[in-house]
């Protein structure tokens, strides 16, 4: 994953783009999403996106915001607690569906910027969107979250077979 967005950066940048948004396939936007974030990016703002609900079948973060404190550090997130309908609101991280970037934080962060790195620690890899978000607390580039621009997850789930088990006669 983090090598693939690596990949979409460089080749976005040979184009000199105002604007980078990612979108993730298992989510859905408001339809004016993007007007929306580009005037926050025009406002100043590096990054900005969206509140996208978790999507964590049965547990207890399911539905909660996906916004985090990220450790810049260790690269993990922390969950946090926010309300819907305040504005733009600074944060350590979101998901990475519904965020737009100004071009300009790949000129700031070190490349590669979405590389992946074992903490030995915690005998694990922080997720890619934890590694991006820890790489922009470092560099100083702050993040904001329009808690006014509610996005909505996608679930998928298994179904149980409701027939007769058995053998079928043929």
């Amino acid at each position: 994953m983090d090598k693939v967005r690596d990949a979409l950066i460089e080749e976005a940048l040979k184009y000199d783009p105002d604007y980078i948004l990612w979108l993730d396939a298992d989510q859905t936007y408001p339809k004016e999403t993007p007007e929306i974030l580009m005037r926050h990016i025009d406002s100043g703002k590096s990054i900005v996106g969206g509140v996208t609900p978790l999507k964590k079948y049965g547990e207890p973060l399911d539905g909660k915001p996906s916004v985090w404190d990220v450790d810049a550090d260790t690269n993990f997130g922390h969950h946090r607690e926010i309300s819907l309908n305040y504005g733009l609101i600074r944060v350590d991280g979101m998901g990475l569906g519904g965020i737009m970037m100004n071009p300009e934080v790949f000129k700031i962060l070190e490349y590669p910027w979405f590389f992946q790195m074992w903490n030995k620690e915690e005998k694990r890899r922080p997720g890619v969107d934890f590694q991006f978000y820890g790489n922009c607390k470092r560099a100083g580039i702050d993040v904001w979250c329009d808690t006014d621009l509610i996005y909505e997850h996608i679930g998928v789930r298994p179904v149980e077979m409701k027939a007769k088990q058995g053998m079928v006669e043929l």
